[in-house]
């Protein structure tokens, strides 16, 4: 199934809320826009941000991210 210009821009990545992540910042390091940054949670761990003004919705972070595998195939 291809993408839609509508899909794209619905997409919002959300690593900072997942539990799922780790924080392996694989989705920083694939970035083309630099729009993602990894910042510290309450808890002390760190979690990948994606400012939203920056991010061109290329979906290369969801593409290279574990916890989104199942989302896109």
């Amino acid at each position: 199934m291809d993408k839609t210009i509508d899909d794209v821009w619905a997409i919002v990545p959300d690593y900072f809320n997942r539990k799922e992540c780790e924080g392996c910042g694989c989705c920083i390091s694939i970035c083309p826009a630099r729009a993602i940054t990894m910042i510290e949670r309450v808890d002390g761990s760190e979690r990948p941000i994606v400012d939203m003004s920056k991010c061109i919705r290329c979906t290369r972070c969801m593409d290279a991210c574990e916890i989104y595998k199942c989302y896109h195939a």
